[in-house]
């Protein structure tokens, strides 16, 4: 009879682990997100990453919230000191997400996490000598992701006089060709040409339409693809309700 107890104990110590152990390998709680369309409702293994680091990989790294900068270059109305000190402080608030915010630690979405790094060091790249080059343009040789475009309207503005006014009149054909109006395209071009600040005009439609956006072309991007995918493979049960497009 005690050995029948000491048997029976056993197996029931046997069943208690293996219940515990399988209620430690996966423990799902609740996860609520919206996309632009649906508000959905899912559930995470909370045994594998927390809720924290699902919610950060898919505000900054799926909804590509890391690398949507509130900040333009080539904004006229502020002067370059002002438009500096609002880059670094772009640049940092995106960097400090990126590295020191916990994401779901797998290979894909640590990938992603690299390659919004990279955009945003290039792109910060860019914009700050972008922004100094309204002071001294030569300063754009220091600037390396370029092809031949890039070369020639930085030769352009670098040089100024006449060599940035033919810059600006082969810009002008180039855009015209892309144009669905190129007559206005002409017609506000030769006004301008015409203008006592055709140089200013000049250096802005160059910096603007040549440089920038050649430069900007250039600049890696992040992958899309299997991001749907990807962010669906660490939850289970999801449920949307969508509006129509």
């Amino acid at each position: 009879m005690e050995k029948y107890n000491i048997i029976h104990h056993r197996g029931i110590a046997i069943v208690l682990l293996l219940l515990c152990h399988l209620n430690l390998s996966a423990q799902y709680a609740n996860f609520q997100y919206n996309t632009e369309l649906c508000d959905c409702t899912a559930l995470f293994d909370s045994t594998k990453y927390t809720r924290q680091q699902l919610q950060n990989t898919f505000e900054y790294l799926y909804s590509r919230q890391a690398i949507y900068v509130n900040f333009y270059a080539l904004d006229r109305d502020k002067e370059p000191k002002e438009l500096l000190d609002l880059l670094k402080k772009e640049y940092k608030q995106k960097i400090d997400i990126l590295e020191h915010y916990e994401f779901v630690n797998v290979p894909f979405w640590q990938e992603q996490r690299k390659e919004m790094i990279r955009h945003i060091n290039n792109y910060y790249e860019l914009s700050r000598v972008t922004i100094q080059a309204r002071i001294n343009p030569s300063v754009l040789f220091n600037y390396k992701l370029v092809d031949n475009d890039c070369k020639f309207y930085r030769n352009a503005l670098v040089a100024g006089g006449r060599q940035l006014l033919k810059a600006w009149s082969i810009l002008n054909e180039r855009q015209k060709k892309k144009n669905g109006s190129p007559e206005n395209l002409q017609l506000i071009y030769e006004e301008r040409y015409n203008s006592p600040n055709r140089m200013k005009y000049a250096r802005e439609e160059v910096m603007t339409y040549g440089w920038w956006n050649s430069a900007n072309a250039l600049l890696p991007d992040v992958s899309y693809e299997g991001i749907e995918k990807n962010f669906n493979k660490l939850l289970k049960n999801i449920n949307c309700d969508c509006d129509e497009p």
